[in-house]
């Protein structure tokens, strides 16, 4: 299994008024898309609803391909078969298409926050559950609060290679935390570390004991939110 996630955050004035910036929505989305983006009642809603199912539908399509291609935002293409009105927000489902190659995607729209999650199934039709999380980067208590340095300190060498700024530190340890717990070891057990290459060329990989762990992790961050999607392959069982 494949995960992809990306969030926006919609408290930023860039978000802003994209859906009527006819030369922005012409480069990104796709005639259909467009239509879709003119007909929503909250065409900015609908914009980065379908910007994020595209970001997280590039990164779980790139590890089922093994490389990531080269990532062209008309050519990842969204199409809702669901959407509805939830007790908090907003759900869109539905799939990213790039070529032959097809990802699922849940799209949840909170106050604040786009989060998409995709998911690119090894076998047709399989039954998987995935764990995501959206949290302010401002979150006093948490394992992330503190400065960047102070973060880099709870990580790995190995992970901190991959760190360039705060928030791609606090998201490694939320995540790091959350799949401890997911996969029942002692957190010091595992590490999320890159491959060497471009940052976009670079997708987390989870260890358990210096090996490759039997769950997947995507992250994603922007302005005061990070965010990131776990699953964990329940048919093997790690070792405590």
């Amino acid at each position: 299994m494949f995960v992809g996630n990306d969030v926006v955050d919609l408290t930023n004035p860039r978000t802003e008024g994209r859906g009527s910036d006819e030369r922005f929505v012409g480069r990104v989305f796709d005639a259909d898309e467009q239509a879709a983006i003119r007909a929503a009642g909250a065409s900015d809603l609908e914009l980065w609803s379908r910007w994020a199912a595209k970001e997280a539908g590039f990164k779980a399509i790139s590890k089922a391909l093994g490389a990531p291609p080269a990532f062209v935002h008309r050519s990842f293409k969204v199409a809702w078969t669901e959407s509805r009105d939830a007790a908090e927000g907003v759900v869109r489902v539905g799939t990213v298409r790039y070529y032959d190659h097809v990802a699922r995607v849940t799209v949840e729209v909170w106050p604040g926050s786009v989060h998409a999650v995709a998911e690119c199934p090894e076998r047709v039709g399989e039954d998987v559950h995935i764990e995501r999380r959206v949290a302010t980067l401002e979150n006093p208590g948490s394992r992330w609060a503190g400065p960047l340095e102070e973060l880099r300190r709870a990580l790995t060498e190995r992970e901190a290679d991959a760190v360039y700024s705060r928030e791609s530190a606090a998201v490694r340890i939320g995540a790091r935390a959350d799949l401890a717990e997911r996969l029942g070891v002692n957190e010091q057990r595992l590490e999320i570390v890159c491959a060497p290459g471009p940052a976009s060329q670079r997708p987390p990989r989870v260890l358990l004991d210096g090996q490759d762990a039997p769950a997947d992790v995507s992250l994603s961050h922007d302005g005061r939110w990070i965010a990131w999607a776990i699953w964990v392959d329940r048919s093997q069982e790690a070792r405590q």
